[in-house]
Protein backbone atom coordinates (compact mmCIF):
# COMPACT_ATOMS: atom_id res chain seq x y z
CA UNK A 1 0.00 0.00 0.00
CA UNK A 2 2.89 1.99 1.08
CA UNK A 3 4.67 1.46 -2.18
CA UNK A 4 1.51 2.31 -4.15
CA UNK A 5 0.88 5.63 -2.19
CA UNK A 6 4.58 6.62 -3.55
CA UNK A 7 4.34 5.70 -7.10
CA UNK A 8 1.05 7.63 -7.25
CA UNK A 9 3.21 10.45 -5.30
CA UNK A 10 6.19 10.51 -7.86
CA UNK A 11 3.61 10.14 -10.71
CA UNK A 12 1.66 13.08 -9.33
CA UNK A 13 5.02 15.54 -8.91
CA UNK A 14 6.68 14.75 -11.58
CA UNK A 15 4.22 14.15 -14.48
CA UNK A 16 4.70 18.00 -15.15
CA UNK A 17 8.23 18.01 -15.50
CA UNK A 18 7.87 15.92 -18.34
CA UNK A 19 5.56 17.60 -19.96
CA UNK A 20 6.94 20.82 -19.80
CA UNK A 21 10.82 19.65 -20.85
CA UNK A 22 8.87 18.01 -23.93
CA UNK A 23 6.66 20.64 -25.60
CA UNK A 24 4.58 20.39 -28.70
CA UNK A 25 6.36 21.18 -31.41
CA UNK A 26 5.78 24.53 -32.86
CA UNK A 27 5.69 26.10 -36.40
CA UNK A 28 6.11 29.63 -37.17
CA UNK A 29 5.46 30.17 -40.73
CA UNK A 30 5.79 33.60 -42.57
CA UNK A 31 2.69 33.53 -45.05
CA UNK A 32 4.14 34.52 -48.78
CA UNK A 33 1.04 35.97 -50.74
CA UNK A 34 0.18 34.09 -53.54
CA UNK A 35 1.12 34.91 -56.83
CA UNK A 36 -2.26 36.06 -58.52
CA UNK A 37 -2.66 37.91 -55.54
CA UNK A 38 -0.02 40.02 -56.58
CA UNK A 39 -1.35 40.90 -59.81
CA UNK A 40 -4.66 41.48 -58.54
CA UNK A 41 -3.30 43.94 -56.36
CA UNK A 42 -1.17 45.90 -58.50
CA UNK A 43 -4.14 45.61 -61.60
CA UNK A 44 -6.89 46.92 -58.53
CA UNK A 45 -4.20 49.78 -57.43
CA UNK A 46 -4.30 51.60 -60.86
CA UNK A 47 -7.68 50.71 -62.06
CA UNK A 48 -9.78 50.21 -58.28
CA UNK A 49 -12.88 48.46 -57.55
CA UNK A 50 -13.52 47.97 -61.74
CA UNK A 51 -10.42 46.11 -61.97
CA UNK A 52 -12.48 42.88 -62.01
CA UNK A 53 -15.67 44.29 -63.78
CA UNK A 54 -14.03 46.99 -66.41
CA UNK A 55 -12.04 49.98 -66.67
CA UNK A 56 -11.72 52.43 -64.34
CA UNK A 57 -11.99 55.98 -65.90
CA UNK A 58 -9.81 58.37 -63.84
CA UNK A 59 -6.31 58.03 -65.25
CA UNK A 60 -3.61 57.25 -63.00
CA UNK A 61 -0.38 59.66 -62.68
CA UNK A 62 2.97 59.21 -63.67
CA UNK A 63 3.82 58.57 -59.96
CA UNK A 64 1.05 56.21 -59.22
CA UNK A 65 2.40 54.24 -62.56
CA UNK A 66 5.50 54.14 -61.46
CA UNK A 67 4.76 53.09 -57.99
CA UNK A 68 3.02 49.88 -58.91
CA UNK A 69 5.25 49.16 -61.64
CA UNK A 70 8.14 48.92 -59.05
CA UNK A 71 6.10 47.05 -56.66
CA UNK A 72 5.11 44.20 -59.09
CA UNK A 73 8.21 44.03 -61.55
CA UNK A 74 11.63 43.31 -61.14
CA UNK A 75 12.79 46.56 -62.62
CA UNK A 76 16.17 46.23 -62.45
CA UNK A 77 16.40 42.45 -64.04
CA UNK A 78 13.85 43.60 -66.83
CA UNK A 79 16.03 46.63 -67.41
CA UNK A 80 19.03 45.09 -67.83
CA UNK A 81 17.88 42.49 -69.84
CA UNK A 82 15.73 44.45 -72.38
CA UNK A 83 18.89 46.57 -72.76
CA UNK A 84 20.95 43.20 -73.81
CA UNK A 85 24.30 43.81 -74.46
CA UNK A 86 24.50 47.54 -74.39
CA UNK A 87 23.32 47.42 -70.19
CA UNK A 88 27.51 45.77 -70.08
CA UNK A 89 28.80 49.21 -71.21
CA UNK A 90 27.26 51.49 -69.35
CA UNK A 91 27.86 53.36 -66.27
CA UNK A 92 26.16 52.86 -62.84
CA UNK A 93 24.54 56.23 -62.99
CA UNK A 94 23.49 55.50 -66.60
CA UNK A 95 21.80 52.22 -65.48
CA UNK A 96 20.19 53.76 -63.19
CA UNK A 97 18.56 56.46 -65.33
CA UNK A 98 17.36 53.69 -67.66
CA UNK A 99 15.50 51.67 -64.78
CA UNK A 100 13.88 54.55 -63.90
CA UNK A 101 12.90 55.57 -67.10
CA UNK A 102 12.09 51.92 -68.34
CA UNK A 103 10.22 51.57 -65.01
CA UNK A 104 7.68 54.24 -66.38
CA UNK A 105 7.64 52.99 -69.63
CA UNK A 106 6.96 49.31 -69.03
CA UNK A 107 3.91 50.53 -66.48
CA UNK A 108 2.29 52.46 -69.15
CA UNK A 109 2.93 49.74 -71.71
CA UNK A 110 0.99 47.18 -69.28
CA UNK A 111 -2.00 49.58 -68.15
CA UNK A 112 -2.47 50.19 -72.04
CA UNK A 113 -2.87 46.58 -72.17
CA UNK A 114 -5.56 45.85 -69.18
CA UNK A 115 -7.30 49.01 -69.50
CA UNK A 116 -8.29 47.97 -73.25
CA UNK A 117 -10.70 45.31 -72.07
CA UNK A 118 -13.89 45.16 -70.12
CA UNK A 119 -13.24 42.56 -68.02
CA UNK A 120 -9.98 40.86 -66.69
CA UNK A 121 -10.55 37.07 -65.98
CA UNK A 122 -7.53 34.87 -63.81
CA UNK A 123 -7.34 31.19 -65.56
CA UNK A 124 -4.75 29.55 -63.64
CA UNK A 125 -1.32 29.26 -61.60
CA UNK A 126 1.15 27.27 -62.12
CA UNK A 127 3.89 27.51 -58.91
CA UNK A 128 7.50 25.11 -59.41
CA UNK A 129 10.23 25.37 -57.29
CA UNK A 130 11.34 29.46 -57.57
CA UNK A 131 8.98 30.08 -60.47
CA UNK A 132 5.47 30.62 -60.90
CA UNK A 133 3.16 31.95 -63.85
CA UNK A 134 -0.51 33.17 -63.58
CA UNK A 135 -2.18 33.74 -66.69
CA UNK A 136 -4.88 36.10 -67.57
CA UNK A 137 -7.23 37.19 -70.07
CA UNK A 138 -7.95 40.92 -70.95
CA UNK A 139 -11.53 40.18 -72.73
CA UNK A 140 -11.93 43.17 -75.22
CA UNK A 141 -14.81 45.45 -75.62
CA UNK A 142 -16.31 44.45 -78.59
CA UNK A 143 -15.16 40.69 -79.14
CA UNK A 144 -11.78 38.92 -79.48
CA UNK A 145 -9.82 38.98 -76.33
CA UNK A 146 -5.56 39.63 -75.21
CA UNK A 147 -3.43 36.98 -73.08
CA UNK A 148 -1.53 37.81 -70.97
CA UNK A 149 0.69 35.31 -68.73
CA UNK A 150 2.96 36.97 -65.77
CA UNK A 151 5.98 35.11 -64.94
CA UNK A 152 7.38 35.50 -61.27
CA UNK A 153 10.20 34.93 -59.52
CA UNK A 154 10.41 35.15 -55.24
CA UNK A 155 12.05 38.39 -54.49
CA UNK A 156 12.68 38.25 -50.83
CA UNK A 157 10.11 39.45 -47.74
CA UNK A 158 7.48 37.20 -48.84
CA UNK A 159 6.79 38.89 -51.89
CA UNK A 160 6.63 37.63 -55.90
CA UNK A 161 7.66 40.00 -58.69
CA UNK A 162 7.53 39.73 -62.28
CA UNK A 163 10.57 39.33 -64.40
CA UNK A 164 8.47 39.07 -67.65
CA UNK A 165 4.88 39.07 -69.29
CA UNK A 166 3.81 37.25 -72.48
CA UNK A 167 1.38 39.80 -74.10
CA UNK A 168 -0.38 37.01 -76.65
CA UNK A 169 2.68 34.45 -76.02
CA UNK A 170 5.11 37.15 -76.95
CA UNK A 171 7.89 38.36 -74.46
CA UNK A 172 7.96 41.46 -73.78
CA UNK A 173 11.03 41.78 -72.47
CA UNK A 174 12.43 40.09 -75.76
CA UNK A 175 10.44 42.87 -77.70
CA UNK A 176 11.98 45.41 -75.93
CA UNK A 177 15.43 44.37 -76.38
CA UNK A 178 14.60 43.47 -80.43
CA UNK A 179 13.58 47.19 -80.27
CA UNK A 180 16.11 48.50 -78.33
CA UNK A 181 18.97 46.94 -80.03
CA UNK A 182 17.11 47.96 -83.62
CA UNK A 183 17.31 51.44 -82.41
CA UNK A 184 20.89 51.50 -81.30
CA UNK A 185 22.47 49.62 -84.58
CA UNK A 186 21.59 53.11 -86.06
CA UNK A 187 22.44 55.71 -83.17
CA UNK A 188 24.46 56.39 -80.47
CA UNK A 189 23.15 55.44 -76.31
CA UNK A 190 23.35 59.73 -75.66
CA UNK A 191 21.10 60.20 -78.86
CA UNK A 192 19.02 56.78 -77.90
CA UNK A 193 18.11 58.37 -74.29
CA UNK A 194 17.41 61.62 -75.53
CA UNK A 195 14.69 60.41 -77.56
CA UNK A 196 13.48 58.04 -74.43
CA UNK A 197 13.52 61.07 -72.19
CA UNK A 198 11.01 63.24 -74.77
CA UNK A 199 8.66 60.11 -75.17
CA UNK A 200 8.41 59.86 -71.41
CA UNK A 201 7.33 63.80 -70.93
CA UNK A 202 4.82 63.22 -73.97
CA UNK A 203 3.13 60.31 -72.63
CA UNK A 204 2.96 61.57 -68.77
CA UNK A 205 -0.68 61.40 -68.19
CA UNK A 206 -2.08 65.12 -68.15
CA UNK A 207 -2.86 66.54 -64.34
CA UNK A 208 -6.87 65.53 -63.30
CA UNK A 209 -8.76 69.19 -63.97
CA UNK A 210 -10.35 70.30 -60.74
Amino acid sequence: MGRNIAALTRAVLFAPLFTVSRPAKVVLEIRRAEPTEVIQKAVEELLGDKAVKGRGDRAPSAAEIARVAFFLFDVREMAKKSLGRHWVARTAQERDEFTRIFTSMLGRAWLRTIRTGKRINYTGVTVEGTRATVRSTVLLERQGQVLLEYQLAPAGHGKWQVHDVLVDRRSLVGSYREFFDKTLADTSYQDFMWKLRVKEVESAPAPASA
